[in-house]
């Protein structure tokens, strides 16, 4: 933990203290906030003259938690107070004077937004004019042009390190009321639970007061007593009382988001302002409905998204990936962009076409179609900034350093594309954008324990500004691995570590990706799960990478191993069987069993001090996986002959294991199948196109993974693939016939690093 703490710049226990500790952070005043006092002022005086406050928020959970905190508040203090929460389809974000001056002929006095305002020039310039005062709050980038407010309270107003430049718009919310609460009998902690959604749901920086509070407001959500958040927590399955940030970014927030991409966004200010247990579980089960909706959605756009990148590649090769879909629904292309962003490594915008009734609204009668579209970056890259350098041709933008909104015409997409690629190519300098994952620690398999968890919680909650500690394993093997989630679209993968020791490792949306082939080291994030009561360790899958081979021009002299050859010495499986019984000795044999004789496969070697071949791999890529697995210091040659050498034996062999896939549902890896029928991989990949083509079996293989169904039809091998087949199993017979000839493929090996 002093590692980790000192690799973030806190170096000294004064330091750490108001890190770990928030009753040891003595948070900013709210006052340091620009206009704050003017805006409270403002809001008093609407109270003690009894004049009604519009709340106007946002959509999106900062929004809705924002607004929920006010209109509670001001209740509590005696206000007349309405609210107004735009609808994402015919609205968007930001003030509009369509649905505003409706407000304002019903006698509005004053208008208090939150998580929005601070773009929304002409609405409250027509506001004023009609008489009603605007006091925003929000925390968006300031655009060149700051709106005619009574009062305009954002924290990007203040200098890069001030402690309250990061907070989002429900911790500005927060601020404002708590100064409009002093001398009250209002306390504003009890609002602390909301301010935690708001503050994970809106992936504000962990600095600062931000970073105070969450602290704050995660021990206030996990003893809420808001009917509302309990039965939304109780359908994500969430344990309360251990309720933390993951829990609110991946459960908690979605469903409150849900509404607000397919819905009207009101209900949820009901929802966590209600004390009514029965009309909570009723909006909570909407929301259950629509979260549902939302997630069939999102897939759908997804894959509509890749088919497009398939079909037209070319939308690759520039810096930000640029993507329209006319039918696309507007509330899930924020999500798909973001997915996008994952997966390729590069700012992506996703568009699709504007309402007519937005489009009239952003633009007025007559003009040329919209797009409207929401945009992801990548760290390091502003995506708001490329954007907002070409607003020449757009129609309105907005957003953060990695997310925004904008809307263009549609005739212009391909100009914008290329517009925003090369402003984000001047933001790179021209370099090559590549994808990094800061590593904070090697630490061996044995050494990720539920300990280690537990300490590290300390210095959660993780996130922006506070990112979650990734740790690395060296030289471990996939020992076996189990499909998991309703679709088996996440993988449960035992790696197995250098000195034998095993964990299990989630790693999700795992359904493209392959397993690694050989030895690999892995990176992974360190929690705890808990179930049922039980606490237990979890570790998640980040990322792989293969170990290189080694060369003796980069290591220096090759190392030489002790080659014994045992051919000449009678009954080889007698031989076998007391090379096994020596202690320390590590048997490697496939496709060939002998009684009494314990062996690995390829995928199940560790290293060791004598290596016994009792079968001798098929290739000499296969030979340098065995030897870089287990590192032998002597090797003992005993070379029996697989079942699998000839073109019989491995056709026999290898439809049997596809009969046992059948009858059992589920198929080996490509990289298991081999070891078990002791051949390379495409030699196999061979075999299960002969068996396919003369109707033994129906197989299909995506990335590592593989389907096997029984044949439908009877056929004949094409000949041509029939030779192939023949071919490589002549080169595996060749290879080993050349290595129990000679010691120079078994005895060469590289030094270690």
């Amino acid at each position: 933990m002093a590692k980790l703490l000192a690799q973030r710049g806190i170096q000294s226990v004064e330091d750490a203290r108001p890190f770990l500790d928030p009753a040891a952070y003595d948070p900013a005043p709210p006052e340091a906030l620009p206009d704050l006092e003017k805006g409270v002022s403002r809001i008093r005086s609407a109270i003690e003259r009894g004049e009604q406050v519009l709340v106007w928020g946002d959509f999106d959970v900062d929004g809705q938690t924002s607004t929920a905190l006010l209109v509670e508040a001001l209740r509590e203090l005696g206000a007349d107070v309405d609210y107004h929460v735009p609808h994402r389809e015919r609205e968007s974000h930001g003030v509009n004077w369509e649905h505003l001056e409706g407000y304002v002929e019903n006698g509005i006095g004053v208008v208090l937004t939150c998580d929005t305002g601070i773009s929304s020039h002409e609405p409250i310039r027509k506001a004023r004019e009609s008489g009603v005062d605007v006091v925003v709050t929000d925390h968006h980038d300031l655009p060149s042009r700051l709106p005619p407010a009574e009062a305009l309270i954002n924290p990007k107003r203040l200098p890069e390190d001030h402690p309250l430049r990061t907070l989002p718009g429900v911790g500005v919310a927060y601020k404002f009321v708590q100064t409009l609460a002093e001398d009250t009998r209002l306390g504003p902690e009890g609002f602390l639970d909301l301010v935690a959604l708001g503050i994970v749901a809106d992936i504000a920086v962990l600095r600062g007061d931000t970073r105070y509070l969450l602290q704050q407001g995660l021990e206030k959500l996990r003893e809420t007593e808001r009917p509302g958040l309990k039965a939304v927590m109780d359908n994500a399955n969430v344990t309360r009382e251990e309720a933390d940030e993951e829990d609110i970014g991946y459960r908690i927030g979605p469903r409150l988001n849900a509404v607000g991409r397919l819905g009207d966004a009101n209900i949820s200010i009901s929802l966590l302002t209600t004390e009514d247990p029965g009309e909570a579980r009723a909006i909570a089960d909407d929301l259950e409905e629509l979260n549902d909706r939302r997630k069939l959605l999102t897939a759908q756009v997804f894959e509509a998204a890749r088919r497009k990148l398939r079909w037209e590649p070319e939308l690759l090769q520039t810096a930000v990936l640029v993507l329209y879909g006319e039918q696309w629904p507007a509330g899930v292309i924020g999500i798909v962009a973001h997915r996008l962003t994952e997966k390729y490594y590069k700012p992506t915008i996703l568009l699709t076409s504007a309402s007519e009734e937005y489009a009239q609204r952003e633009g007025g009668e007559g003009q040329e179609a919209l797009a409207r579209g929401s945009a992801r970056s990548v760290e390091d890259l502003n995506i708001t900034a490329a954007i907002a350098g070409h607003s020449d041709i757009l129609e309105s933008f907005g957003g953060h350093p990695m997310a925004a909104g904008v809307t263009l015409p549609k005739a212009k997409i391909g100009r914008f594309r290329r517009l925003v690629s090369r402003s984000i190519v001047e933001q790179k300098g021209g370099e090559d954008i590549v994808e990094t994952l800061q590593i904070d620690s090697y630490l061996p398999l044995e050494e990720l324990t539920l300990q280690l968890a537990e300490d590290l919680r300390q210095a959660a909650p993780f996130g922006p500004g506070n990112r979650e500690p990734v740790f690395a394993c060296r030289n471990l093997r996939v020992s076996g691995y189990e499909e998991i989630g309703s679709d088996g679209g996440h993988l449960k993968v035992t790696v197995t570590g250098p000195e034998s020791a095993s964990r299990e490792v989630l790693w999700w949306n795992a359904q493209e990706e392959d397993l690694p082939d050989g030895i690999f080291d892995l990176a992974v994030t360190v929690s705890t799960n808990v179930f049922r009561g039980e606490r237990s360790l979890q570790l998640t899958w980040e990322d792989s990478r293969v170990r290189r081979k080694e060369t003796g021009e980069e290591t220096g002299e090759a190392r030489s191993t002790e080659v014994i050859g045992h051919r000449g010495e009678g009954g080889l499986e007698d031989t076998l069987r007391a090379l096994a019984d020596r202690g320390g000795a590590q048997v490697w044999m496939e496709a060939c069993q002998v009684d009494g004789v314990g062996a690995k496969s390829r995928l199940e070697l560790t290293p060791c001090e004598e290596l016994v071949l009792g079968t001798v791999p098929p290739s000499r890529s296969v030979l340098e996986e065995v030897l870089s697995a287990c590192e032998p210091e002597r090797i003992h040659v005993v070379g029996l002959s697989p079942a699998t050498a000839g073109l019989e034996g491995f056709t026999r062999r290898l439809l049997g294991l596809c009969k046992h896939a059948i009858r059992s549902g589920k198929a080996a890896p490509l990289p298991k199948l081999a070891a078990a029928m002791g051949h390379e991989e495409r030699t196999v990949h061979l075999g299960l196109q002969w068996l396919e083509e003369r109707g033994k079996i129906q197989a299909a293989k995506t990335g590592q993974k593989l389907s096997i169904k029984p044949g439908s039809t009877s056929g004949e091998a094409d000949s041509s693939l029939e030779q192939a087949l023949e071919e490589a199993l002549q080169e595996a017979r060749a290879f080993r016939k050349y290595a129990l000839r000679g010691e120079a493929p078994l005895a060469k090996r590289s030094a270690a690093k």
